[in-house]
């Protein structure tokens, strides 16, 4: 009995060691902007994890005993494994469904036909790994991508914007709903997106719900404004206008500064803005920027 408690113990530590460090690698290995945000989730995942180990080791040792004869069906181990093993099964095989789905829908060679098969499956769980898939997809076709842009999923709809393929048609109604950070990102650095459009994500860094909330607003220049200022697609008049804008970000002077179309005028400006001040490295790189375009050495006095 000592020994099945020592066991036990160990299975349900090596399940929290496993599940945390799956979760710091997930963190690590993700390209998401929020992906550290992940690490609070240690604990959760790490309990989660040590729980399923415990009863994994519980479960074995439950079937042992009713093989070798000492627990019968109705004791209340193998009663436990029973349904543990019928859940275990059932979990692996929703997994199965999502990992099938989910490697046509990242197979760059899968055609239109095979994405909207896809998409028309039932998946337990992992729906928006799939869906941002699909949105991502070459070969998605317009009437899968035109459901996607209207799934409420952020993410996926972010995708969507960002596809090359997308027809304008549903670009502009990505444009028409919420513009949040999290829902235009991808819109703004697509090169196929008209004036129209350029205009409205300009104009919505000005908008209540971004100026009532000064971490939005970063993220919103961050993410939208900086991805505008790097897309070539960007006017010469708008681009100028952005490069006006008041209280850049780190992201946004980082875009403006390597756009080939900056000038001295603008340069110069970014030089003395905050992020700059703030940020030796930036501050160095606009410096070196201004050298290049051979812009007056008093525009780029160091500190």
């Amino acid at each position: 009995m000592q020994n099945r408690k020592a066991i036990l113990k160990a299975g349900a530590f090596a399940g929290f060691m496993g599940a945390a460090a799956f979760v710091v690698y997930a963190v690590f290995s993700s390209s998401s902007s929020t992906a550290a945000i992940g690490l609070i989730f240690i604990p959760f995942y790490g309990f989660l994890g040590a729980g399923i180990c415990w009863a994994l080791v519980y479960s074995a040792f439950a079937w042992y005993d009713l093989r070798s004869g000492n627990a019968s069906w109705r004791s209340g181990h193998v009663l436990f494994a029973w349904m543990f093993s019928v859940s275990l099964l059932l979990a692996g095989l929703g997994l199965f469904m999502q990992q099938s789905a989910h490697s046509i829908a990242k197979n760059p060679a899968s055609t239109a036909d095979a994405l909207e098969q896809v998409s028309q499956r039932w998946i337990p769980w992992g729906r928006r790994e799939i869906d941002t898939a699909l949105a991502q997809h070459p070969s998605a076709p317009q009437e899968l991508l035109g459901r996607l842009a209207d799934s409420g999923d952020d993410a996926v709809v972010q995708q969507v914007g960002a596809n090359p393929n997308t027809p304008l048609v549903i670009l502009e109604k990505i444009a028409a709903g919420p513009l949040t950070y999290g829902r235009v990102a991808g819109l703004a650095g697509n090169r196929n997106i008209s004036r129209a459009i350029i205009e409205k994500l300009l104009a919505a860094a000005n908008h209540d719900v971004n100026v009532a909330d000064p971490v939005r607003l970063s993220l919103y220049k961050t993410y939208v404004l900086a991805a505008l200022a790097a897309n070539a697609a960007l006017p010469q008049d708008l681009f100028d206008r952005l490069a006006a804008i008041d209280a850049p970000v780190h992201f946004l002077v980082l875009a403006i500064v390597n756009a080939p179309r900056a000038n001295c005028e603008q340069l110069s400006r970014l030089l003395s803005s905050g992020p700059s001040l703030e940020n030796a490295s930036l501050y160095h790189t606009v410096v070196r920027k201004l050298r290049e375009k051979a812009c007056p050495e008093e525009d780029s006095s160091e500190r």
